[in-house]
């Protein structure tokens, strides 16, 4: 069989849901999809035995043509084993031309794999996707440490990517999708990991991801108690705490809190920059936020072209100053 098409991989989120980067993925597939002579854009759900119309119904309306699913009890949490030997075998059945993955832990997991065993090339980490000369895929990911984007193509079939979250935005159409039911035996499937418990790990700040406000340092709150004052706003708003690559690299926050080309890509209702210049690296990271706030005692910082309001002043003087005025506000 010829590889026709784009298959998604269909990772759940913690409420069982699926994760929202498969419907930005999804709407990215329906401009590829285009491009490649309107093929279908097909996606891999795993899980347990339960009904799915609702969330057929969901990818539908995201631009899915087909839902594959593969449903048995032992597959409703995930387990590398079964659920990345399940997509190949699903790969393998229905040979796409294009394979998108979110570049989340599990995605990771179940790319690496997938490529392994179809034998393919594998571009991680994508920023964006387009479909080059001889219809190839165009995969655009950060290198050189995030101080420049290189445009990748993979001439090995299936192509295969994984994209970060928030790259794109998820848009709905009016579609419906189609729903096929397989079935793969686990009981072939070798499994040397057995999953038997699930504990969340608290990590003392909101999910950059989901948080609808956020509140960023750059190397500019990187000294005295800068980044004391991000989180008492932070805290003030109900909001997240995200820093540049500076403040993950002087050790101000964690790799999961880095914002950027090499950190994550966020979509919050509202974003406060505090002492970032403004760097391409960290732009490419907040260019889905709705309002961008930005403080800053340069009055040329990069970062202020793309502001929704600007502050020039000095951060340990306007943060205090924005705190109080949270408290008068009650």
């Amino acid at each position: 069989m010829e590889p026709n098409g784009i298959l998604i991989y269909a990772q759940k989120d913690s409420e069982c849901g699926i994760h929202p980067v498969v419907f930005e993925l999804l709407t990215k597939a329906r401009e590829l999809k285009q491009k490649i002579w309107n093929q279908k854009i097909a996606v891999c759900l795993i899980g347990e035995r339960k009904n799915y119309d609702e969330t057929i119904s969901e990818l539908g309306s995201y631009g899915a043509d087909e839902v594959i699913i593969v449903n048995d009890d032992r597959l409703k949490e995930y387990n590398k084993e079964y659920y990345s030997e399940i997509f190949v075998q699903i790969a393998r059945k229905y040979p796409p031309r294009i394979i998108l993955i979110g570049a989340t832990i599990e995605g990771k997991e179940v790319a690496a794999y997938t490529s392994t065993k179809l034998e393919t090339g594998l571009t991680a980490d994508c920023s964006n996707l387009d479909i080059g000369e001889n219809y190839i895929l165009l995969s655009t990911r950060p290198t050189f440490g995030g101080h420049l984007t290189a445009d990748i193509l993979c001439k090995t079939f299936p192509q295969m990517a994984t994209v970060q979250q928030n790259m794109f935005k998820a848009e709905k159409t009016e579609h419906s999708a189609n729903a096929i039911f397989d079935w793969i035996d686990t009981d072939k499937i070798e499994k040397k990991i057995e999953v038997i418990k699930t504990i969340k790990k608290t990590i003392g700040t909101k999910d950059l991801t989901t948080a609808e406000i956020i509140v960023s340092g750059g190397s500019g709150a990187c000294r005295d108690n800068g980044f004391a004052l991000i989180y008492e706003l932070a805290c003030k708003l109900k909001g997240a705490v995200a820093g540049s690559r500076s403040a993950f690299e002087k050790g101000y926050i964690t790799k999961s809190q880095q914002v950027g080309q090499t950190g994550k890509a966020v979509s919050p209702k509202v974003y406060i920059a505090v002492g970032i210049s403004g760097a391409n690296q960290h732009l490419t990271g907040i260019k889905n936020s709705g309002k961008i706030i930005a403080v800053n005692k340069d009055k040329n910082a990069p970062i202020f072209k793309y502001a929704d309001i600007g502050i020039v002043g000095d951060l340990f003087k306007v943060i205090p100053e924005l705190i109080n005025e949270i408290d008068k506000e009650g």
